[in-house]
Order: C-alpha cells, then sequence, then structure tokens
C-alpha cells in the first residue's frame, strides 16, 4: 500500500463518523440554529408582517376613534383615485424622491472621490463629512428651522444679497427644494463612506495597467473605475431610493407639509388623515399605496440590474 492511498484511506470519513455527527448531535445543530434565528423571526411576525397585515385590514374599514371600525369594502380605494391631495401629494414625493437621488448620489460620490485623495488633514475631513449623519434627526431639523426663520441668518444674508423677501422655506415654490438640500446634507456621508469603501476596493493593478496603455483620468474613471464600482452605485441607489420614499420627521419638523401642501408628500399626508382627522382606514390606504410603489420601484431596479451593473464573474 502506497503513503497516498494509505492517507486518503484513514481521512476519509465514514458513516456515523464524528465529521458527519450523529443524528442526535445534527438534531442538537439544528434546535441551536433555529434558536439564534427565533427572536429575528419573532421580531419580524410582530413588528412587520403583523403590521402590514392589520393595515391592509383596515384599509377596507371606516375607522375612527369616535366610533368602531365599519366594513366598507373597496370604497377608501375609490375615494383614493378621485382625491386630488392624494394625487398632489403623489407628485411631490415624486419631485423629492428625484431631488434626493439626483443631489445625494452625485455628492457623495463626487465626496469619495475627494476623501479617496492622500492630503494632510484628510481624516479631519472624512470626521467633518459624517458627523451630520450620527445627528439626531429632530434636533437637525430644529437648528435648520432656526436659521430659515423669515428674519434668521440664512434669510437676512441672502437678503443682503440683494434677493428682498427671501424666505426659503416658508414660500411655495422654494420650500420643496429647501428641505431636499436639508436632507441631503444630513444623509449623504453615509453614501460617501460606502462609496469610498468601493473605490478603495478597485486594484491597483488594473488602474497602472490602463495607464500604461494609455488612459487618461477620464478615461480611466468612466471606462473601469466606475464599472467596478457599479454594484455598490446599485446598492446607494435602492437604500437612497427606498429612504427618501420614507422620510417623514425632517419635513413634518421643518415645515408641517406647508406652505400651501409644498412639501406634503405621501407620508406627510397619511400622518394628517391618520392622526390629524382620525380616519385610519382612509390613511391605511394611503400607506397601502405607499408600500405598492416602494415594492413596484424595487422591483424594476432588481429587474434592470443585471443591464446596468456589471459583475466581474
Amino acid at each position: 500500500m502506497t503513503p497516498t492511498s494509505a492517507l486518503s484511506r484513514h481521512s476519509s470519513p465514514k458513516h456515523g463518523s464524528p465529521r458527519h455527527g450523529s443524528p442526535k448531535q445534527r438534531r442538537q445543530e439544528a434546535m441551536a440554529g433555529l434558536a439564534f434565528i427565533l427572536p429575528y423571526a419573532l421580531g419580524t411576525l410582530v413588528f412587520i408582517i403583523g403590521p402590514l397585515v392589520a393595515m391592509l385590514g383596515i384599509s377596507f374599514t371606516s375607522w375612527s376613534l369616535l366610533d368602531t371600525p365599519k366594513y366598507v369594502g373597496w370604497a377608501n380605494y375609490h375615494k383614493l383615485v378621485q382625491d386630488r391631495e392624494f394625487l398632489g401629494s403623489l407628485g411631490v414625493t415624486g419631485l423629492f424622491t428625484l431631488g434626493i437621488l439626483a443631489l445625494n448620489i452625485s455628492a457623495a460620490l463626487g465626496l469619495a472621490n475627494l476623501m479617496n485623495l492622500r492630503l494632510r488633514g484628510i481624516s479631519a475631513f472624512r470626521t467633518i463629512i459624517f458627523s451630520p449623519v450620527v445627528m439626531p434627526v429632530v434636533a437637525w431639523a430644529l437648528v435648520w428651522k432656526f436659521l430659515l426663520q423669515p428674519q434668521g441668518p440664512v434669510n437676512s444674508a441672502l437678503q443682503g444679497l440683494g434677493f428682498q423677501g427671501a424666505n426659503l422655506l416658508f414660500t411655495p415654490g422654494t420650500a420643496l427644494g429647501t428641505v431636499v438640500v436639508i436632507e441631503v446634507i444630513k444623509s449623504v456621508g453615509l453614501n460617501a463612506v460606502i462609496f469610498l469603501s468601493a473605490l478603495q476596493g478597485v486594484p491597483k493593478e488594473i488602474l497602472e495597467a490602463a495607464r500604461l496603455d494609455g488612459a487618461g483620468r477620464t478615461q480611466t474613471y468612466t471606462r473601469i473605475i466606475l464599472p467596478m464600482i457599479s454594484p455598490t452605485f446599485f446598492l446607494v441607489f435602492v437604500i437612497t431610493l427606498i429612504g427618501a420614499l420614507k422620510v417623514f420627521t425632517p419635513i413634518w419638523v421643518l415645515t408641517g407639509g406647508g406652505p400651501s401642501s409644498a412639501t406634503t408628500t405621501l407620508l406627510v399626508y397619511m400622518y394628517k388623515q391618520g392622526f390629524g382627522f382620525f380616519d385610519f382606514g382612509y390613511a391605511s390606504v394611503i400607506a397601502a399605496a405607499l408600500f405598492g410603489l416602494i415594492l413596484l420601484t424595487t422591483a424594476l431596479q432588481w429587474n434592470l440590474r443585471r443591464r446596468l451593473v456589471f459583475y466581474e464573474e
């Protein structure tokens, strides 16, 4: 017998050996795995699936705090289709989401390229960019609401520059754009860090090969770097889109949905219907519409990922 065959004979596992484990050991491992996932599964059932099912059920009722729920069938959904305020809030949500996507992703990518440079003080610059992310949302919104008061520092400075009557936060034409900029400043640091991680993961050998082949900086960035970080770009796009559709606290603290419903997104409109007019049935319909919108956009992005995202394998 050769040494190789002897080694393979001794190393080959047999039925019931410790490598495979006995049936009792396999059951213990399965129970241990279930014990680890049980808290998360229960949390998902209680805090996500349960409220979602309850919301869909309530959407078929007429229910306020003053009376008991009454089944009304599809009446709330018919009302939703004919509701001009809902359609207006849907348009505001679309503009708000597009503004967040355009400004946040472009600014995050630009900041990531700056943070990727080897310069003195770059660590402090990274800290400054990321610091708004960890600030409490309400405190952040209150600070900006103070700065953007009609006679506050920002509007006073604009009036000094010749913009008479500047009132960014309380003018219908500028309120939504102002809220978008405030939200981008708050959250752009997280996306910038994600992009920075992707940029630092690009192999140096590929960049060096491109330089030796005569590729310029623009060609290297557009033909090599961007395709290689496209999976990260797709991830940032998805989480930014879903996050923009779910923004509520900054808008409510800054404007309350005003002026003249200029910043009333779907979430703000749903809150007004549920906790302003106590029409929980109609508020649940708006929540169902928002859920369907998020589900639809996510499905479309997922189906387009093969065409838009470069995977090395």
